[in-house]
C-alpha cells in the first residue's frame, strides 16, 4: 500500500513547495533591500521571484507578514555569518561581507533600522537582545566584561557594531573605500581593539574615573 503522504507530495503543486517559498522569500529581501519599505509591493516581489502575486500572498499571507519573515531570515543569516567566521578575528568582516548574499543582507538590515515603523524596532530590540546572550553566556568562545547593568551594556555594543553599516556612505567618503566590505576590512581591527583594549591610554587626575578604577 503506497503512502498517503507520498501520495500527497507528488500531487502537491511546485507553487506550494518550501523552495517557492524560500525564493520568494529571498527575492522580497532583495527588493526591500533595494528599494525600501514603502516603495516595494508584492507585484513587484512576485516578479523578481517569478511567480504571482497571489502565491506570495498564500505563503506569507500578507506584504506585512513577508516583512517579518524577511526580518527574522536577514537577522538569522548575518548572526549564524558572525558565529560561523568568528574564529577569522578581523579577517571574518571581510570574508561575511564579501558574498553578495550577505551584502544584500547588510543593506536591508540598514534599511529595517532606519525604518520609523515597529518592524524597525523590533529589529533592533532583537539585536540588543543577541548581544545581551553574548555578554551572558560567551559568543565562538570569547568572553565579556561583566557590568551591573548588561542591558545598557549590550545596547552600546549593538550600537558601536551597527553604526559603520549606518553610515556606509559617509565611511566611503572619509576612508576612501568602494564598498561596504572594504569599509568593514578596514575598520575591523579597530573595532576588535576597542573591544580588547578600550580607547583611553590615560585619564586626567582630576576626572573622577581613577576613583571608580580603585
Amino acid at each position: 500500500m503506497r503512502s498517503t503522504t507520498s501520495d500527497s507530495n507528488s500531487r502537491r503543486s511546485p507553487n506550494t513547495s518550501p523552495e517557492t517559498a524560500q525564493r520568494i522569500l529571498s527575492a522580497a529581501v532583495a527588493e526591500f533591500a533595494r528599494h525600501g519599505f514603502t516603495k516595494t509591493t508584492v507585484r513587484g516581489i512576485a516578479a523578481a521571484a517569478d511567480v504571482s502575486p497571489g502565491l506570495v500572498i498564500h505563503h506569507f499571507g500578507s506584504k506585512d507578514g513577508l516583512r517579518s519573515a524577511c526580518d527574522d531570515h536577514v537577522f538569522e543569516l548575518i548572526t549564524s555569518a558572525k558565529a560561523r567566521n568568528a574564529e577569522y578575528a578581523t579577517m571574518a568582516v571581510q570574508m561575511m561581507f564579501g558574498d553578495p548574499e550577505m551584502s544584500t543582507a547588510v543593506d536591508y538590515l540598514v534599511k529595517s533600522l532606519l525604518d520609523p515603523s515597529e518592524h524597525g524596532q523590533r529589529y533592533f530590540d532583537h539585536y540588543v537582545d543577541l548581544v545581551e546572550s553574548y555578554i551572558t553566556d560567551g559568543f565562538a568562545g570569547y568572553t565579556f566584561r561583566q557590568s551591573e547593568d548588561p542591558h545598557g551594556q549590550a545596547a552600546t555594543i549593538a550600537v558601536m557594531a551597527l553604526a559603520p553599516a549606518m553610515l556606509e556612505h559617509r565611511l566611503h567618503s572619509v576612508l576612501g573605500t568602494d564598498d561596504t566590505a572594504e569599509t568593514m576590512t578596514r575598520l575591523a581591527p579597530h573595532l576588535l581593539d576597542l573591544y580588547l583594549h578600550g580607547a583611553l591610554e590615560s585619564v586626567p587626575d582630576n576626572s573622577g574615573l581613577r576613583d571608580e578604577e580603585a
